[in-house]
């Protein structure tokens, strides 16, 4: 029987309880000890739901209580770790730069943007007060780990700076961990790995390894089981496929004698915040790669399609102003070249079945594109950019008078791509009816703006103002 050390707080989705205690479970009945670290009290901007008392003056509930009796139930501890101030002291040196890496991720994620200004006040207090949170949880969890000695660490996601430093400890200890996060590839599932998720190289290092007890066929029932549940529409894996319709009902003309070019954009501030191993292109943005490929692909009788990245809703207004005067630009010099807008119902899915080539920075989309058998080109660094058939073009220079030439695709490493993600998820166990009487994904409009009664900074009820703001005006944008 293993001694292990679940690592957890109220995350940023609403599925954060739903999967720490699915873990927690799975781990119970596989034989094992389990004793949760609840970092709750190291929040700097609470992300739970709205005080029980509001959400009944509006007609739900929230079951509290409902997830340490659970966990009691099930045998497992709850400790809360309260939080104790370490002014004046900091992390190891080996620690600092990976941390406030993390801390400058969670603000590029936080404010939705591609570039941190420091001049607002409200950005460097927050700065601060992560940067400061992270060195509590270091020594608080350092004392927990000397007086547990688990034998195994689980760690949400590991890119954030709480998790950071977690697992910096855990490797500094010499203790075995892994990582658990909501689902990627199955419906309903999390995740349990030992390589971070957005871990791109260690990633595809692994995939061989993983895959090796699978047979050819079973790679392939995975891979398109994965597939065709990312495609459905309204699909929870992808949600921006919830407003998107049928080929049939879509505007767009895909079905003229033309092969079509479909440039699928990417939301570079996410990645932007993954780390070094992500920034390995020279291109100055996105649409720089795309003004190159166009006239080679017209002058090979292609139909140019630019399809914007549907999570652009979600972005700083400012982030989206920038993108949406790069594709205008990008459309004044290339006049034939056909938008598709962020806001549009065109399936994209229905794009990639029609195109002849596809084109992207280093969304999902790219590789499920070469599971179908398309050529795929990729001008940023991609999660499965070494393992499956696609051409890489990273900078100028490597755009060439053969660049754009088909070839026949071999999909294979695509679908063992897929197949990998498949193999490491696992079912949950508890949903959002466990914690709340409505589900915090698709809120009412009532408890959406409830959230503002929370025990969260003034300048954070104003940023989620601002947002909402930002979102009614994204979706505005149409031409």
């Amino acid at each position: 029987m293993a001694k292990v050390l679940l690592v957890h707080y109220i995350g940023a989705t609403a599925h954060s309880r739903s999967v720490v205690a699915s873990v927690a479970r799975d781990q119970i009945n596989a034989g094992n000890s389990v004793t949760i670290a609840d970092l709750s009290d190291y929040t700097v901007i609470s992300q739970d739901f709205v005080p029980p008392a509001v959400a009944k003056l509006l007609g739900h509930k929230v079951y509290r209580g409902k997830f340490d009796s659970e966990m009691a139930t099930l045998g497992v501890e709850v400790r809360s770790l309260t939080a104790r101030h370490h002014r004046g002291e900091k992390l190891p040196e080996a620690i600092q730069q990976e941390c406030s890496q993390a801390v400058e991720s969670e603000l590029l994620t936080y404010f939705r943007t591609e570039k941190l200004d420091f001049s607002r006040r409200y950005l460097t207090w927050l700065h601060a007060q992560l940067s400061a949170a992270s060195i509590d949880t270091y020594f608080a969890l350092s004392s927990l780990l000397e007086r547990e000695e688990p034998d195994l660490v689980l760690i949400p996601n590991g890119r954030t700076s709480r998790q950071k430093v977690t697992r910096k400890l855990t490797e500094r200890r010499n203790i075995p961990f892994k990582f658990y996060e909501m689902g990627r590839a199955r419906r309903d599932a999390y995740y349990l790995g030992t390589t971070q998720p957005h871990d791109r190289i260690a990633s595809q290092e692994e995939i061989d390894p993983l895959t090796s007890t699978l047979s050819q066929q079973e790679i392939v029932s995975l891979a398109d089981d994965m597939l065709a549940e990312r495609m459905s529409l309204g699909s929870s894996i992808n949600t921006f496929s919830k407003k998107w319709v049928e080929q049939a009902d879509t505007a767009s003309s895909t079905n003229e004698s033309k092969p079509l070019a479909v440039f699928f954009t990417s939301s570079t501030d996410e990645f932007l915040s993954f780390g070094p191993m992500w920034n390995i292109d020279s291109w100055s943005e996105q649409f720089e790669a795309f003004d190159l490929m166009i006239p080679d692909l017209e002058r090979r009788g292609a139909r140019c399609v630019i399809r914007v990245h549907p999570n652009l809703l979600d972005k700083s207004h400012r982030y989206v102003s920038k993108t949406i005067r790069s594709v205008k630009e990008l459309s004044r010099r290339h006049p034939e070249l056909e938008v598709i807008w962020h806001t549009s119902p065109v399936n994209s899915y229905d794009l990639v079945r029609s195109s002849t080539y596809v084109i992207t920075e280093h969304s999902t989309i790219g590789m499920e594109a070469s599971m179908m058998g398309k050529p795929v080109w990729v001008t940023e660094a991609a999660q499965w950019n070494h393992v499956a058939d696609v051409k890489q073009i990273l900078s100028p220079a490597d755009f060439t008078q053969s660049t754009m030439d088909l070839w026949d695709v071999d999909p294979s490493g695509a679908k063992k791509f897929a197949a990998y993600w498949m193999m490491q998820e696992h079912p949950l166990s508890y949903s959002w009816k466990d914690w709340s009487s409505w589900n915090p994904t698709k809120p009412p409009f009532r408890l959406k703006a409830a959230i503002l009664l929370g025990k969260n900074p003034l300048r954070h009820k104003l940023h989620l103002l601002a947002l909402e703001w930002d979102r009614l005006r994204n979706s505005r944008i149409s031409n």
